[in-house]
Parts: structure tokens; sequence; C-alpha cells
């Protein structure tokens, strides 16, 4: 295998366990809180067919072998697209509510009078990190992450970025706390390097949270440093590039892992993985037999990779129970014995359900999805409404929606269609403009898989006001 140098290092470095291991048990040895630390991370566009632990071809083995010591969520749903996600995860409530209701435009931002999950950690006594994609306000400082309850943020604000240069619509988008950086790097191998030195360096003074979210393999599909597979077997070249930017994040998840091992705080670090909804199908990704893609609220394009790993708390194996991206905040609060009201989020605490392999699903209807493609959940009960069309889905008894069921149960479907039918008054936060993808491809349609977009205009950070 072929590594970047600074990876290769790090490896050697972990690897040199007699070397780091007193220094390291020295170091977390000298916390009195024992609370636990907590690792999330978030991947851009990973389809359900996309990981190996899924029979996917492209192959994940870090990702699986956290799937295999964890708990994998078979029904772990997110929003279609990356800044609902995003502001659900933040928030523990519905984003639609917020007229977030698709990737948010330049100009609009999360609402800042929301209290946000960095902060609720922060205000804890945690120390506090993102590293990676914001994608939920870049037009103020005030809407920043270093600005809402991270101690340190580094990586980009917009909803994608060239892997190499770093350009965002024609502007630099690459900083370090609201101030831009020029660096050379691929993306995903700066986000791991800036990690590992904050994992390396962590004194264990006080516990941490750190938010780790990566662009992969998001658009734009580019070329990868150092691949380390072969995958010329497939036939698509969309496919086969999305393959690599795929295993190449895996290597870096690896990374991170590795080093929480070296450093000594895996045991008590609670590590969370998804995706931020379903892949996108005309960007090389696969939801295999799951329908539709991302942006839409059939089942592939918001049913997730989704696992959870705590050693000696959450037991090992796989859950049929869903899991919404808005209960990930009162859930890790939980975990993390820090207090809060039931009533503050939409989101529930899905810790206990965790915890024990077997537990009835909690009574309560829950809306994912856009404007344009919109569900209710109350399981096992799906409604959907996309395009127009009403469909109805028992999930139970079929996972693929295969079966409209709309015609069948007339009442079910009429008591869950008021929730689809709110009215909310908001307007959208979506962004306008074409797709990222169309600034990516070649006159035929193609895409261009060595691009390099220039800087046309002033960097994201310094012109915001």
């Amino acid at each position: 295998m072929k590594f970047n140098s600074w990876l290769t290092m790090t490896l050697v470095m972990m690897l040199c366990a007699g070397c780091t291991d007193a220094k390291n048990e020295a170091l977390v040895d000298k916390s009195s809180d024992t609370r636990p630390n907590v690792l999330f991370i978030v991947v851009d566009d990973l389809g359900a067919d996309d990981v190996g632990y899924q029979g996917s071809e492209i192959l994940t083995p870090n990702i699986d072998a956290l799937a295999s010591q964890g708990t994998v969520i078979n029904h772990g749903y997110a929003y279609p697209i990356c800044s609902p996600t995003r502001a659900a995860l933040m928030t523990g409530k519905n984003p639609l509510t917020f007229g977030i209701d698709g990737p948010m435009e330049n100009d609009a931002m999360l609402p800042e009078e929301e209290i946000v999950m960095p902060e609720r950690f922060q205000q804890a006594g945690y120390r506090t990190w993102m590293v990676g994609k914001w994608h939920l306000g870049m037009a103020k400082q005030t809407v920043m992450p270093h600005n809402r309850g991270f101690d340190d943020f580094y990586g980009f604000l917009g909803g994608f970025v060239d892997y190499y240069t770093h350009v965002y619509f024609g502007g630099l988008d690459w900083q370090h706390n609201g101030k831009s950086v020029k660096e050379e790097g691929h993306v995903t191998e700066l986000l791991t390097k800036k990690v590992i030195e904050h994992l390396s360096s962590y004194q264990g003074e006080q516990p941490f949270f750190m938010y780790l979210a990566y662009s992969a393999p998001h658009t734009p599909l580019q070329y990868v440093p150092n691949p380390t597979e072969d995958y010329s077997h497939i036939a698509d070249a969309d496919r086969r590039v999305f393959a690599e930017m795929t295993t190449d994040v895996d290597i870096h998840i690896g990374s991170v892992l590795a080093t929480l091992k070296e450093t000594g705080l895996a045991d008590n670090t609670i590590v969370v993985f998804m995706s931020d909804n379903g892949g996108n199908l005309e960007a090389g990704a696969s939801n295999g037999k799951l329908k539709g893609s991302k942006g839409s609220a059939f089942e592939g394009g918001v049913r997730v990779p989704m696992i959870v790993h705590w050693p000696g708390n959450i037991e090992g194996g796989a859950t049929d129970v869903p899991l919404f991206t808005q209960d990930w905040l009162p859930t890790l609060l939980d975990a993390a014995g820090i207090d809060y009201s039931a009533d503050e989020f939409e989101g529930v605490s899905m810790l206990s359900s965790l915890q024990q392999s077997s537990v009835e699903v909690p009574s309560r209807a829950v809306i994912v999805g856009t404007a344009k493609s919109k569900a209710v959940y109350q399981w096992p009960w799906k409604l959907l409404s996309d395009k127009g069309q009403l469909h109805l889905y028992n999930l139970e008894e079929d996972s693929f929606e295969t079966t409209d069921l709309l015609k069948r149960n007339p009442e079910i479907a009429s008591s869950l269609q008021g929730y689809l039918q709110q009215d909310l008054s908001l307007p959208s936060k979506a962004a306008k403009g074409p797709p990222p993808e169309s600034l990516f491809r070649n006159p035929d349609g193609t895409f261009n898989y060595n691009v390099r977009k220039p800087e046309t205009r002033e960097p994201w950070a310094e012109s915001a006001q």
C-alpha cells in the first residue's frame, strides 16, 4: 500500500507502542473526570451499498471493523441532503421548522438563538473541536463554528470544496477559526492530520467532544493522491473514482481510530459514524436495494450507514430500532451525564435502546425530508409525499418499499397525512442555484476527475460580515 508521507510517519509512530504506552497512560490518568469522550464522524453522500459490511464491492475495512466491534443501526435515518441533517444533529430538532429544507444558500444560517451540540458539551466542561465541513452558515463570523461552541474549528464552511485547491464557488474556503489558511494538500488528508494533532496533544485534563465531518466521497469526483486499491474491474468510471475516494476516507478514519487506541483514549470514547444522507446515484454512489437517491425521502435517500461504538457500555451487534439524526444530541447528553430537559428536543434519547438487546420502539411521529420530498414515520408505518404523490409502506414487512399500501390502509394514511400538511410558513433557506455537480463536468456532461477550480474572488472567511 502507498501512503502519504505524513500518514506513513503517523502509522510508524503508532506501531512503536512500547515507546508511547507509558506516556499516554500517564496523560490520560491525569484526568479525574471519567465522563466519556465523544468522536462523531460524518461522511458525505455515502450510500447504503457503499460500505463493505453491507456487501459492497468497495473496500472499507476500518468502517467494517467499527461495525463488527460496535452496534450497527439498521434503520439509521438522516435527512435526504446535507444541511438539514447537520442542523438536526446540532439542535436535536426538525430542521424544517427552521426553513432548512435543502442545501443551504450561502447567505442563510442556522438560527443563532439555537443552543447547538458543541455549546452544550462546552458548558458541561468538555473541550470541543470541529474538523471538516460546516454548511450551516458562512455569511457572518458569528455563525461560524468557532463562535458556536467549538473551541477550535479547522475546515470549510460551504457545501463542498475542491479537494486540492480548497475553492468553493471561486473563493478559498479553508480556514482556522475564522481566518483563511493557504496550504497545500488533499482535503481528506489535511482533516485527518488535524484530528491526529488534537488527539496526540490531548492531555486528558477534561473530556472532549470532537465533530469530524469529512467531505468525501461527495463531489467533486477527483482522483485521490495515492489510491491503494485497484478498482479497474468496475465498469462505470464515476463508480471507480467514487470507490477510490471512499476507500481513501476509510483509510483515514482508520488512522483516527488507531490514534484513539494508541493514545489510550479508545476505551472511554463514544464513536459514532454515519453518512449525512443517502448516496447520490448520479455521482457514483449506490443504495443497493433501497429505493431512491440523495434528495429523496424514499429509503435510499434517508436510510444511511450508521454505527455506534462505546466499549463496555453498548454491546456490539445490530439493532432494528429506528434512530433519527435528531436523536443523537439527547442520546449523547445522556451518555455524558449532562442534564437537559426532554422538551428541549424533538429527538429522544435512544441510549437505553442501544444498551438493551430488545426494546420497544418509541411511539412517536418523526418527519424527515425536503420541500419536495417528505415522509412521516410512525413505526412501522411510513407515509411519503414525493413529487405530489402519496405512498404508504410498512417497513417491518417491506424494508425496501416494494409494496405501496396506500389504498389498502386509507385510515392510517389519513392519520399521518396531517403531519405532512403542516404549514410552517417559513421561507426556504435552500440554495436556488445549479447543483454543485454541474461545476465539475466536461462540456459533454461527464465528470472531470482532474478538475482544479481556481480562485476568482475574495476568500469566504474574510468576506463574511
